[in-house]
């Protein structure tokens, strides 16, 4: 529901707050004063056309805010996390529309901007204008199968439901069909490629981590004479001799000897034995590992070779197909599931192609099904909008429902409803778009909003001079019409008739006034005794009239 409009600098108005409230609100007040103009900002609120003509002069830019009560409406809090919009706790919405002379417009929701695609996806959820807008929802037609399938009840929209689910399962395997409709010869060709690289990195059978370990080896082999040189001469300084000097195991035993015979004197002394003894022993096992590293260190060229062609081929792995033999082998595995998948392709895809057909089928039916309930509940439907146009007056009107079926698949099936109008004896049906008059086109769709009152989600709905053209009888029936509308609906209705803003719950009185030689236009709610004087104006009298200040007074009475 629409708590608080609020109009800044828009062609006569310089600035003015309404806050409507529920049930009827009717705006009133001479010709020219700028009922229009509200309504034309309420248009530019829900993400109508805003154009930089409508800036008052003297202003560089327009600004029009609604602030909406949407805590009991889960429509709009789903929308804002679809759209990634932050949401207030209490389910406030506040809608901002700045407009500036240039013709550019700004759209923020709760302060964040935004496009206006999205703004304007929000507002039609809110608020529904009837008149000569823009934003009628009645001139599209998507709208009308929607407005159809709410007449028809929960029978249709069960059905309905069930063709949604069918189109989300054909959706989904043809989304899947797209996914695997590559060309042959580039699976081809993909497929050789898989193959070939799995093959070559099989013949190899790399192992991460022996490249260095080969590396290691293949220095061996290059530098083994100056490694059996060093190793002789180790050897020799460490155990042998070479007649100038004491090998080193020697001068280690003797040192052991020593302080063995000092321990025998001193205590003290035998632990510096006991690490003599330990590193002579050590010294022993490096001599011997040393000669048998010495005694291995034959040279192998047969060897040499097959370390190299080896490096080679590793080398060349990583070339193609990573940095490392870890990334080679990886590259192998993920390969191998690639073309497992290649190779089942052909087989997903024919099961893909029979499952599509099977669902397709099933959704033929359904939507069958679900537009021979459509064609049943039309003609109700079709019956109840002709007669509550002829209550409202049109007594000629003649009211009918074009049909096109859809080509494809569609998540409502495969019709598409459009609304026929005629007005006048002899004049053809034609599309609701193509309704020359305001007054008409609300009053259709005062009749539709009548008989879906309590289906139809929209909370708050603007009529504009819905009077044009009628009188007497007919004016207290659409008086009705309204306030039977307005027990489940906020209203704001623009009008000229006394008897329809008798009816008005909330009463807005707007009034056109010259102010430092400015024009511009100013809103008051007005209370019972200024409302009994807006109807005797509305009814043609003077304040100083008895008798029509009574009817005014009865008209009160009666809304």
């Amino acid at each position: 529901m629409l708590i608080q409009l609020s109009i800044e600098s828009l062609a006569l108005i310089e600035k003015i707050i309404l806050s409507p409230g529920p049930g009827l609100n009717v705006l009133t007040g001479e010709t020219g004063a700028g009922k229009s103009i509200v309504v034309d900002a309420m248009n530019i609120l829900v993400g109508g056309r805003a154009s930089g003509e409508l800036v008052r002069t003297g202003a560089d830019k327009a600004i029009v805010e609604g602030f909406f009560d949407c805590g009991s409406d889960p429509r709009i809090s789903q929308k804002l996390a679809e759209f990634g919009l932050p949401a207030s706790e209490d389910g406030s919405l506040l809608l901002s529309r700045e407009v500036v002379k240039g013709g550019r417009s700004f759209c923020r929701v709760n302060g964040r901007l935004v496009p206006l695609t999205i703004y304007r996806a929000l507002g039609e959820l809110l608020v529904d204008l009837h008149g000569q807008h823009e934003h009628q929802s009645l001139l599209k037609i998507d709208r009308h199968r929607e407005l159809l399938d709410r007449f028809a009840g929960p029978e249709v929209l069960q059905q309905r439901a069930l063709v949604e689910s069918l189109y989300q399962r054909l959706n989904f395997l043809k989304k899947e069909q797209e996914k695997q409709a590559l060309d042959e010869n580039e699976i081809r060709r993909r497929t050789e490629y898989l193959r070939y690289a799995i093959e070559e990195i099989e013949r190899v059978k790399p192992v991460p981590g022996e490249e260095e370990e080969l590396r290691q080896e293949r220095d061996r082999l290059r530098y083994r004479e100056k490694l059996v040189e060093l190793a002789k001469e180790l050897v020799v300084s460490l155990s042998e001799g070479d007649g100038n000097l004491i090998p080193a195991s020697d001068l280690l035993s003797r040192a052991a000897e020593k302080t063995r015979e000092m321990a025998r004197y001193d205590q003290a002394v035998e632990e510096i034995n006991s690490v003599l003894e330990e590193i002579k022993y050590k010294l022993e096992d490096v001599i011997n590992s040393l000669r048998h590293y010495h005694e291995n260190l034959e040279f192998n060229p047969a060897r040499a070779q097959q370390v190299e062609e080896r490096l080679y081929s590793l080398r060349n792995l990583m070339h193609k197909y990573g940095p490392s033999l870890t990334a080679v082998c990886s590259y192998r595995d993920q390969a191998a599931a690639e073309l497992e998948e290649l190779l089942s392709f052909q087989t997903s895809s024919r099961e893909l192609a029979v499952e599509y057909e099977k669902v397709l089928h099933e959704y033929e039916e359904t939507a069958g099904i679900l537009s021979t309930l459509r064609h049943e509940k039309a003609a109700d439907f079709i019956r109840a909008v002709t007669s509550e146009l002829h209550s409202l007056g049109m007594n000629h009107a003649r009211f009918d429902v074009k049909w096109k079926k859809l080509d494809d698949p569609t998540p409502w099936g495969y019709d598409r409803p459009e609304f026929l109008f005629s007005a006048n004896p002899g004049e053809p049906l034609k599309p609701l778009a193509k309704i020359a008059s305001g007054g008409e086109m609300s009053r259709v769709m005062l009749a539709l909003k009548v008989i879906l009152a309590e289906n139809d989600e929209i909370p708050t709905l603007i009529f504009d001079e819905i009077d044009t053209g009628i009188g007497g009888r007919i004016l207290q029936v659409v008086g009705e019409r309204l306030s039977s509308v307005a027990n489940t609906k906020q209203v704001l209705c623009v009008t000229h008739s006394p008897h329809i803003a008798g009816r008005g719950r909330t009463h807005f009185y707007l009034e056109k006034i010259v102010a430092e030689g400015h024009t511009q236009t100013t809103v008051r709610i007005l209370d019972y005794q200024a409302r009994v004087e807006e109807l005797v104006r509305m009814l043609g009298g003077t304040g100083s009239g008895e008798v029509t200040r009574n009817h005014a007074e009865q008209i009160l009475l009666q809304g």
